[in-house]
């Protein structure tokens, strides 16, 4: 008699009424702090909808190096501070920006500061310089790198706190309850 094999379903993202409230509140704990980090950061200034449109174009096309879908939405009126949801986008683009800069893979030039983005002005600098980070083939290449060198310095991480404490000999076969009880 052939046996079935069943198949567990496909891992997709969590029901968020499967959470437990501890969970959930947590999340939204952790979900505004963030967003009060992000606040730090938060334009203020005149922006017109034009340039901030001109910028979310750009955005959008970043967004697919960064494995996001290029949907930011587009903005029906003058703003007087950037969203949050914004800012956190740009944060993103800042960051792999300065680490590529770091690396020598992009000039000093193309670095940005959001605080210092006050008027349309500053909203036209930015998006020409995302424009020219996102045509650099370098930048591209670093990005597409980025998750295996991570990955590679997770791996250097554990050898060297395993070189730093040895395993005694034979503690891979030493039963951890038996370790357990030997400490009581």
């Amino acid at each position: 008699m052939a046996r079935e094999m069943m198949t567990p379903p496909a891992m997709g993202p969590m029901d968020p009424s499967m959470l437990s409230p501890d969970v959930v509140s947590g999340q939204e704990r952790i979900a505004a702090e963030e967003d009060r980090m992000m606040m730090e950061f938060q334009p203020k200034g005149d922006f017109s909808r034009k340039p901030l449109n001109a910028l979310v174009v750009v955005t959008r096309k970043m967004q697919p190096l960064f494995g996001l879908e290029g949907d930011y939405p587009r903005f029906d009126s003058d703003l007087t501070e950037l969203p949050v949801e914004f800012v956190r986008v740009l944060s993103m683009f800042k960051q792999a920006i300065d680490d590529a800069i770091a690396q020598d893979i992009l000039d000093e030039e193309d670095a940005f500061v959001l605080e210092d983005l006050r008027d349309d002005a500053g909203l036209k600098l930015l998006a020409g310089k995302l424009n020219k980070v996102l045509r650099d083939k370098k930048f591209k290449k670093f990005l597409e790198a980025k998750p295996a060198m991570e990955e590679t310095e997770e791996e250097e991480t554990e050898m060297i706190d395993e070189e730093r404490t040895p395993m005694p000999s034979g503690a891979e076969e030493m039963d951890l309850d038996a370790l357990f009880m030997e400490r009581m």
